[in-house]
């Protein structure tokens, strides 16, 4: 591969003065990534091009690395017979994924000359979201009862007919119903004579092809491996998840996560266009930020009314709301701290949901040494400034209860809104920076009001 910087505007400017077999011999030279992340930078009419010059097999792997999006108006310039022929050189989940984004009428136009229209069309059965949507029909499995001479034989056949990439050897008994599993390693040194059962590990970790992809990538993350198995309901093997299915999931759950926190409900489906939807499609755009907008209004208002109904409070101490600012802002940061260190290990399984108490307990001692540390730090400000001893330890001491009570809110909402099935991320959004603010004036205002008489 050519180490030179890929700028596909020069070299398509060539298009008129070269042979188009000089240009697809140039372009075959390039990383399908490289040419994928260049391809946004085209002009409107080298798009259009791009793919009538790109070999088959490169143009297919080129597609895979593109999003949602730009798929769609790749699919608007080819004809019926370029996608039958750049899907055929995709591997099976992949091409599932293009067809799927195709209108009906030529979605079944494509899968009646497409290769292996069966193995598509039951991918297509399955949920986009769920590990069935995302498995790979092919892989390389062998019966329990086979020799280990002929399941050799029969692996390197099947490897070399069907270009398998080998990361496991799941075994099967007589229907397809999975009992085990090998690694080549396992099978190269098996003697000859012995059966498969012999030497496989029957200690197989499996999905259901209905659940939910998340489940997959979960596995993933803990157990550091190369593939996972899919089951039916007859716990038969119907397809594998790999880990570069797993690594695109945990990325649009990622950025889920992320947009969420930030108050903003974005289908994972959508993640990939998420920032041309909400900066393209005002509708879009208007849903999906504005009720989040509207209870963050809703929580601030609550605070501000909290705020007024101390007003014989401020009246008399005017210099005690200056330091609310400093208070809600260091409550709600490690508030939000301590929801997503929660939210991250339930999404990652480092943290179950049956030892909140025990995580609940380590976040307050965390936060009293935390809030000790400021208390000190910011009572010894507000004396030298204002010299009042009362309303510097009053600071101080509101500072220590609002960060725990701040920590506790944040650790138990992400516990709480996964016992009631609901997405963790949500809560470490607008609701929690709300309900915080809230607490710490609360916290505030009421030992302010309660020693006023010691601080006029």
């Amino acid at each position: 591969m050519p180490q030179n910087p890929l700028n596909l505007n020069n070299i398509l400017s060539e298009i008129d003065d070269c042979d188009l077999k000089e240009l697809r011999a140039v372009l075959d030279e390039f990383f399908p990534q490289d040419i994928a992340e260049e391809y946004h930078n085209l002009e409107q009419n080298k798009k259009a091009h791009l793919f009538d010059i790109l070999s088959y097999k490169q143009g297919a792997e080129v597609l895979v690395e593109l999003e949602n999006h730009d798929i769609e108006e790749v699919m608007q310039t080819l004809s019926d017979e370029q996608i039958t022929k750049f899907t055929n050189n995709m591997e099976l989940d992949d091409a599932a994924d293009i067809v799927s984004l195709l209108d009906d009428d030529r979605m079944m136009r494509i899968l009646e000359n497409i290769q292996r229209p069966f193995e598509i069309k039951e991918l297509l059965c399955h949920d986009p979201d769920t590990c069935g949507g995302i498995m790979k029909p092919s892989f390389i499995s062998v019966r329990e009862d086979l020799k280990i001479a002929a399941s050799l034989r029969y692996v390197r056949l099947k490897a070399r007919e069907e270009d398998i990439e080998i990361m496991y050897i799941f075994v099967t008994k007589r229907f397809g119903e999975l009992v085990g599993i090998m690694s080549l390693r396992e099978l190269f040194l098996a003697a000859d004579t012995d059966t498969v059962a012999m030497h496989m590990n029957t200690e197989v970790i499996a999905v259901h092809a209905n659940d939910d992809q998340e489940l997959a990538a979960d596995l993933f993350a803990k157990y550091k491996f190369l593939a996972v198995p899919v089951i039916n309901d007859h716990d038969q093997l119907v397809g594998i998840i790999t880990i570069d299915d797993a690594f695109e999931v945990i990325e649009d759950e990622t950025t889920e996560d992320i947009y969420q926190s930030s108050g903003i409900n974005v289908e994972t489906e959508d993640s990939s266009n998420v920032v041309t939807s909400l900066v393209k499609e005002y509708a879009s755009a208007y849903k999906a930020r504005t009720p989040w907008i509207i209870i963050t209004l809703l929580g601030q208002y609550l605070a501000a009314s909290l705020i007024a109904s101390y007003d014989a409070t401020i009246m008399a101490i005017p210099i005690a709301i200056s330091f609310m600012p400093l208070l809600s802002g260091l409550s709600g940061n490690l508030g939000n701290q301590s929801s997503t260190i929660i939210v991250r290990g339930i999404s990652t399984g480092e943290i179950q949901v049956g030892k909140s108490s025990q995580i609940l307990v380590h976040e307050l001692i965390i936060s009293f040494s935390i809030g000790l540390t400021c208390a000190v730090i910011t009572g010894l400000m507000s004396f030298f400034s204002y010299h009042n001893p009362t309303l510097s330890f009053l600071i101080g001491l509101s500072l220590i209860i609002s960060m725990m009570l701040a920590v506790a809110f944040g650790t138990i909402t992400p516990f709480l809104f996964k016992k009631l099935d609901m997405d963790p991320a949500v809560a470490s959004g607008p609701l929690i920076t709300t309900t915080i603010d809230i607490i710490t004036f609360m916290v505030y205002l009421g030992l302010i009001t309660k020693f006023v008489t010691s601080l006029v």
